[in-house]
Parts: structure tokens; C-alpha cells; sequence
């Protein structure tokens, strides 16, 4: 088994192109994935996933001053996938809520035109 240290410049090139390739692939698997999901998901999903890189970006950040910037930027992905995901999902039902109450005066505005069609009929 060859070692980065030991390994050619193609094996070198390979590498590289495969830590590359991998998170092309998620994020298509994703995109695509998008497709069949509701407006809820891709929300959250899309929360997650910014919550993920900045949280991956400040936890590399933070890492590399403690001298473990790998660490710290998995430790800021999972954290920020958590809150991204959640803030997602609650952005999601706020919108939800508001279209709700929208529709909800709309009802009664258009209630009232009937009762006073009604009135002067």
C-alpha cells in the first residue's frame, strides 16, 4: 500500500482527484435528490448544508488555532448541519404559517365582499 509521502506524482494527482470528485458527487446526489423532495425538505436540506460549510469553515478556522483545524472542522460541520437543519425546518414553518394567515385574510376580505353583495341585494 503506497503512502501519500511514497506515492508518484500520479498517485498524488489521483488522490487530489478524488477528494475532488467526492463532494462534486454528494452535492449532485443532492441536487438530484432535490427533485422529488417537498418544500419542507429541501429547507432543511438546504439549511443543513450551509450550516455545514460555515460550520466546517469557522470549526477549521478555530482548529488550526488549537493546532487541529481537521478536527475542528468536523466537529463545525456536524454542529452546523445540526442548527442549519433545524433553522431550515423553522424557516420552513414560519413561511408555512404565514402563507397560512395569508390565505386566512383573504377568506375574510373576500367573506365580507359576499355578506355585503348579500346586504344590498
Amino acid at each position: 500500500m503506497q503512502t501519500s509521502a511514497v506515492m508518484g506524482f500520479e498517485g498524488r494527482k489521483a488522490a487530489s482527484v478524488l477528494r475532488l470528485a467526492a463532494p462534486l458527487l454528494v452535492a449532485f446526489a443532492v441536487l438530484v435528490g432535490g427533485c422529488t423532495m417537498n418544500e419542507t425538505e429541501q429547507r432543511t436540506v438546504s439549511g443543513a448544508g450551509i450550516g455545514a460549510a460555515v460550520g466546517a469553515a469557522g470549526g477549521a478556522l478555530f482548529g488550526a488555532f488549537a493546532g487541529v483545524p481537521g478536527t475542528g472542522a468536523a466537529i463545525g460541520a456536524a454542529v452546523g448541519t445540526a442548527i442549519g437543519g433545524a433553522g431550515g425546518y423553522i424557516y420552513d414553518q414560519h413561511k408555512k404559517t404565514e402563507a397560512s394567515e395569508a390565505e386566512t385574510q383573504r377568506l375574510k376580505q373576500e367573506n365580507q365582499q359576499l355578506k355585503q353583495q348579500q346586504q344590498q341585494q
